[in-house]
């Protein structure tokens, strides 16, 4: 630790630019804790430690009791890249110590200890989780940051850590802070009127007026009953008429009646002879019936004319004479220059497909809210109906929430990680039909969040990973509220992925669901699947099998449990293997499996062999 403890090297900026829509749209530099406004207590944290502390805020006029500079933002955009910008171009010092108006709990041993990692020639230098997860807001940056700050910004990109690739980054492990702030309350911050209650309330402090939070939507409910409440949610929008060529996998919109009956006519299901079957009975080897025959009747052709006593060459397809009942194929016939020999008799229907066999007129092709199946759309062609009003396929958005994710399909630049819950949420998407999918990875800021969100409210479903679970950088909820989204429910008695949510956004349903790529998997077979069907008018119907299992499994208590499997078949019977195997990460699960255990909610201890569905 022999790093830069010189105070005259460093400064600290307070940034205090922000909107605070969650809060509001209140600047929560000047909410109180304590009596104190937050501003005035951050500067009383900071005191002694820096060569200077300053504000980056909108609007000095709040402050008017500061006694510290107050500096503007020098770009239009609101975001926490443009403040630290801001404080970078003010500052008197090579390198500023960052930190947000909203943390309330600066811990200075921590910063300290911080600070004592600050070489000259570090340009970051920045608290790091366990899980790659960084604070960029308790954090120092070097002046030679500016530049390439400055790049991102005019490109519109305000993701902190995308210009790290382009500078010296040190890293800090937050384990090792954690032995100066046990708890890291230090990165703790208050974003919404709840967590200002919930942190009063803890210090017990009665200051302000804020709203007592209380929930009015359902949490930790069932599975079932969540997917009803998105049922209720969702306003299904107008049908569309689209060509029948196209409406394969998509719902129908009304009940479909064949106005015709198929085949229109006795037709023939064989290249041969139309014959009356009466006059064959006594035909043998030794006694073959003789029948002149004349014309042709291919598939083409109009109704013929009555045929009386004699036989008549048809195609496959072709109408059967009036006067006829069935079909010869040729290779039973031994035909001549103008006549037939049958050496057996015939039955009545032989090889004819009747009038109305494949469908009659007013019967029902498809049913108002069915999926429409290969088949059936075959069938609806033949029928002659050329398009066919249907429910529109939703289209799909999905964003990975998180500072450390970058977009899959380009190189991934240094300290950050391919956001490959993108390419398993596509993929999921378009197996089952799904043709408009958007995805994209989503800065894990309340302000990203919420302009991603609103950015893709023509999108039907909104689903977003990662940022659901209880921690203080968990912002996803909140933000979608921010963004106008209304609660259906927060969290599902489901393990894993109990951090799901559901919010309606206008005409949209958002859905958020936890980081992990294997409760991604999971979530998406047990709740986007059926919110899918759901938007397209689908029934909620499952594809389930009896299995035994290979391995003893324990269910859960008042939650329902998934657990990925594989599925085989053996000797007759299928098993299902939970693979529980500890050598095998989840992702190699995730690989492995090709089915899903579902235990319901209290069903206690299941052991091997035994046969569930």
């Amino acid at each position: 630790m022999s790093g830069n403890t010189d105070i005259l090297n460093i400064s600290a900026a307070i940034l205090a630019g922000g909107e605070g829509r969650r809060m509001g749209r209140t600047d929560k530099s000047c909410l109180e804790i304590s009596g104190e406004k937050l501003v005035n207590r951050i500067i009383r944290s900071l005191d002694g430690l820096f060569a200077e502390t300053f504000v980056i805020t909108r609007t000095p006029e709040n402050h008017p009791d500061l006694d510290v500079r107050l500096l503007g933002d020098i770009f239009e955009s609101r975001s926490s890249l443009t403040g630290i910008h801001s404080a970078l171009y003010h500052s008197r010092t090579d390198h500023v110590f960052i930190t947000a108006c909203d943390s309330p709990f600066l811990n200075r041993e921590l910063i300290n200890e911080l600070l004592s990692r600050v070489e000259p020639e570090d340009d970051v230098v920045i608290p790091k989780h366990p899980d790659g997860f960084y604070e960029p807001l308790c954090a120092v940056y070097s002046k030679r940051c500016l530049p390439f700050i400055e790049e991102n910004l005019k490109k519109n990109i305000f993701q902190i850590i995308r210009f790290f690739p382009q500078v010296k980054v040190k890293t800090v492990d937050t384990d090792l802070l954690a032995q100066k702030d046990q708890q890291l309350t230090t990165f703790i911050n208050i974003n919404t009127p709840d967590e200002l209650n919930r942190i009063r309330q803890d210090l017990n402090d009665s200051t302000g007026n804020a709203e007592d939070g209380q929930n009015s939507f359902p949490q930790s409910i069932p599975r079932s009953a969540a997917l009803k409440l998105i049922r209720k949610a969702v306003t299904m929008p107008e049908n569309e008429y689209v060509p029948v060529t196209d409406c394969s996998g998509l719902v129908s919109a009304t009940t479909i009646e064949s106005g015709i009956s198929l085949p229109d006519h006795d037709r023939s299901a064989m290249d041969g002879f139309a014959v009356p079957s009466a006059c064959t009975a006594e035909a043998s080897n030794d006694h073959p019936l003789e029948l002149k025959f004349s014309g042709e009747v291919r598939p083409s052709c109009t109704v013929p004319e009555k045929c009386d006593g004699q036989a008549v060459r048809v195609l496959t397809g072709g109408i059967v004479p009036e006067g006829t009942d069935a079909v010869v194929p040729f290779e039973n016939v031994q035909v001549g220059k103008c006549s037939i020999s049958i050496s057996s008799p015939v039955r009545k229907g032989d090889f004819v497909r009747k009038t109305g066999s494949d469908i009659m007129k007013g019967e029902t092709i498809v049913k108002s809210g069915a999926a429409i199946s290969p088949c059936d759309a075959a069938l609806l062609a033949y029928a002659g109906i050329r398009s066919v009003p249907t429910y529109p396929l939703p289209k799909v958005a999905v964003l990975a929430v998180g500072n450390e994710l970058c977009d899959p399909a380009e190189e991934t630049q240094c300290g950050l990680i391919p956001a490959d819950n993108l390419i398993l949420m596509k993929s999921l998407c378009c197996r089952y039909g799904i043709r408009n999918v958007r995805i994209a990875p989503c800065a894990n800021s309340p302000e990203a969040i919420s302009e991603a969100v609103q950015a893709n409210s023509d999108c039907r479903l909104i689903v977003t990973t990662g940022g659901t679970g209880p921690g203080n950088r968990d912002f996803v909820f909140n933000s979608i509220q921010q963004a106008g989204g209304k609660p259906i429910f927060k969290g599902l008695a489901m393990h894993p992925a109990k951090s799901v949510f559901a919010c309606r956004l206008n005409d949209s349903i958002v859905i958020g669901l936890p980081g992990p790529p294997n409760a991604v998997n999971l979530a998406f077979h047990t709740i986007i699947h059926p919110v899918i069907n759901i938007l397209q008018a689908k029934a909620l119907t499952s594809a389930t099998s009896p299995a035994i299992l290979t391995e003893a499994l324990k269910g859960g208590r008042d939650r329902e449990k998934l657990r990925p499997c594989r599925i085989f078949e053996e000797n007759g019977k299928i098993f299902a293997d939970p693979l529980l195997d500890k050598s095998l990460s989840p992702r190699k699960v995730m690989s492995l499996s090709n089915g899903i255990i579902i235990l319901p909610a209290d069903c206690g201890d299941l052991s091997p062999k035994v046969l569930f569905r």
